[in-house]
Formats: C-alpha cells, structure tokens, sequence
C-alpha cells in the first residue's frame, strides 16, 4: 500500500477557506432571505425539498 505525501498545512488552508466561504455563503443567503418576499424564497424551497 502506497501512501500519498499529505501537506498538513495546505490542507489546513483548504479547511480554513472551506470555513471561510460557507460563512461568507451564510451571510448572502441571509440577506437575499431578510430582502426576498416570503412567498418567493418558500416557493423555490418547495421546488427544491420536493
């Protein structure tokens, strides 16, 4: 069994981006929500749940 040359630290940096642009996703998101009437943002998430 071969086992690959991990880099932690570029790994961590991935991680942390990862971390950094869901939070950045969450805050649009709120903000298209807090501005989009209620029966458009629950009509499309009818469309998506199924």
């Amino acid at each position: 069994m071969i086992i690959p040359d991990i880099d932690l630290n570029e790994l961590k940096k991935a991680k942390d981006k990862n971390f950094e642009d869901r939070l950045k996703f969450i805050d649009m998101y709120t903000d298209w929500l807090k501005k989009t009437p209620n029966k458009v943002w629950s009509r499309q998430q009818k469309e998506i749940i199924g």
